[in-house]
């Protein structure tokens, strides 16, 4: 897991099938209590990639993407 501006996130790849090259980037993105659990934000799924590797690294591009969203959100009702 990485952390990026107080979250913690995890680029992750899923084989499309057994028989398939492909795999598809999924990003998964949590936080941490002020009891210090750690506790599921949110998931996305995203493209697929050829390779296993290039589908994880993606996958904290997506939870990226999802943190500033969430940072955006935050800010319009804060």
């Amino acid at each position: 897991m990485i952390e990026y501006k107080g979250y913690l996130m995890l680029g992750t790849a899923l084989m499309v099938h057994a028989n398939s090259p492909d795999w598809r980037a999924l990003g998964t993105v949590y936080t941490k209590t002020p009891q210090g659990s750690i506790v599921k934000v949110g998931c996305v799924g995203g493209p697929l990639f050829t390779t296993k590797e290039a589908a994880e690294r993606h996958g904290l591009v997506l939870c990226q993407e999802l943190i500033e969203k969430k940072l955006e959100e935050a800010q319009d009702h804060g």
